[in-house]
């Protein structure tokens, strides 16, 4: 069973989940995405893909590994602390003795041409990936005029060297004050409909 008696994924559950998905994390945490919402939305359905893309969107926008970020995030929301340190420990252990274990063939072999041509291939798939990833991510972000102008704004700003903290700061600021405003304007459009109202009321009370 993937639950527990309180309804939340057991911690071996959360553990073989992300063990299982550290060999593919070739190319960095973003290239594990695809396969983080297989295995989280498709086929455990522990949790909804705007669930899953709102943590993608955290775990990448912190400091640190976004792979170990997500795996944090994710067991945290599914299993509190207990879940984040299972996911957490899943993630980084196998991935480790497999950055050991290249590390040591790739000293062996790093002069064959084979082998330098394999890893080429596997920058472009890595490449892939991330673009695949931007797409699922950058789809369901971009809602509205405000949200495309940021995108393509921060986009351009990341060319032009801009340090990506700025950017952060700058979005998450950006969308404050649009919420505000959309608030605000939300709020009067209900008063002035709640005039118009008490208005015509009063109207046919007098008639």
């Amino acid at each position: 069973m993937d639950r527990s008696e309180s309804g939340a994924p057991r911690l071996i559950s959360l553990f073989w989940s992300f063990l299982k998905l550290a060999p593919v994390s070739f190319g960095g945490g973003y290239a594990t995405f695809p396969a983080l919402e297989r295995e989280i939305v498709a086929r455990r359905k522990w949790m909804n893909e705007e669930d899953l893309q709102n943590i993608l969107s955290l775990a990448a926008a912190a400091p640190g590994g976004v792979a170990v970020n997500a795996s944090f995030l994710i067991g945290h929301r599914l299993g509190g602390l207990k879940g984040s340190a299972a996911a957490a420990i899943g993630a980084i252990v196998p991935t480790c003795l497999i950055v050991i274990s290249l590390f040591l063939l790739y000293n062996h072999f790093s002069d064959s041409e084979k082998v330098n041509a394999a890893l080429r291939g596997i920058g472009w798939g890595i490449v892939a990936l991330i673009l695949y990833t931007v797409i699922r991510l950058g789809r369901p972000s971009i809602k509205d005029k405000l949200t495309l102008a940021i995108a393509i704004a921060s986009l351009t700003l990341l060319f032009l060297h801009t340090n990506p903290i700025w950017l952060l700061i700058g979005g998450a600021a950006a969308g404050v004050l649009a919420t505000h405003r959309k608030n605000r304007c939300v709020v009067h459009s209900s008063q002035t409909s709640q005039s118009k109202a008490g208005g015509d009321s009063s109207y046919m009370y007098f008639i």
